[in-house]
């Protein structure tokens, strides 16, 4: 009984000094931080005709309107999760994007989209599957 009582004070008595370490440790000089930069959201789903998400879409998306001072992305790619959903950090300002997703065997989709500032669009994407060809 001793000794069971004894281990836990020991690991209590270990966790304390574990995180006084932690504080104490030298971490980032705060006064050196850059604060963020704000960014736009650009969050969107890929669904198949029939209304289920469509994973593995390739998502393009490319800036549309002229460029305000130095930007220097003007294009992302990625895939759609196995949800269909896609996300993508971009430039706040005034600007607007082309959308577009592709997969094999469906049609690909376009939509457009802009930005005010830094803000959240969300968009959906619908891929309607290619017509057999006999």
């Amino acid at each position: 009984m001793k000794c069971c009582a004894r281990s836990r004070r020991s690991y209590l008595w270990f966790g304390l000094v574990f995180l006084s370490a932690a504080q104490l440790l030298p971490g980032k000089d705060k006064e050196k931080e850059k604060p963020a930069e704000p960014y736009a959201l650009l969050y969107g789903t890929c669904f198949d005709g029939r209304g289920f998400s469509l994973p593995g879409a390739r998502v393009v998306v490319e800036l549309a309107s002229e460029p305000v001072g130095k930007m220097r992305k003007k294009k992302w790619e990625m895939g759609s999760s196995q949800r269909g959903e896609f996300t993508v950090r971009l430039p706040a300002g005034r600007h607007t994007f082309r959308v577009a997703a592709a997969k094999a065997g469906f049609q690909p989709a376009e939509k457009t989209v802009s930005f005010e500032a830094d803000e959240r669009q969300d968009i959906v994407l619908s891929l309607e599957a290619e017509p057999d060809k006999k």
